[in-house]
């Protein structure tokens, strides 16, 4: 959201204070203030997604810790920790 906020200020800014045509900001301004949000976007997910940090911790961030307590250790191959029966 942050990207596409600065990326409307930019747009804004190039209209009302630079007084740049539609054809000047189609050509050369727009594909900048689309491409670099998406483009973050995409690098930040697929990191997260490949280094198996993307994750519901319940709060507004989806970037939390793995969470795999030690008493889970084993339980996958079927083993039970003593007190956990």
């Amino acid at each position: 959201g942050v990207y596409y906020s600065c990326s409307l200020n930019i747009y804004y800014l190039a209209v009302v204070h630079y007084e740049k045509t539609d054809q000047h900001i189609r050509n050369k301004i727009e594909p900048f203030l689309h491409g670099v949000p998406l483009g973050f976007g995409l690098i930040v997910a697929i990191t997260l997604l490949v280094k198996r940090n993307l994750n519901n911790g319940g709060g507004e961030s989806c970037i939390e810790p793995v969470y795999d307590p030690p008493h889970c250790i084993g339980y996958e191959d079927g083993d039970i920790r003593e007190g956990f029966t």
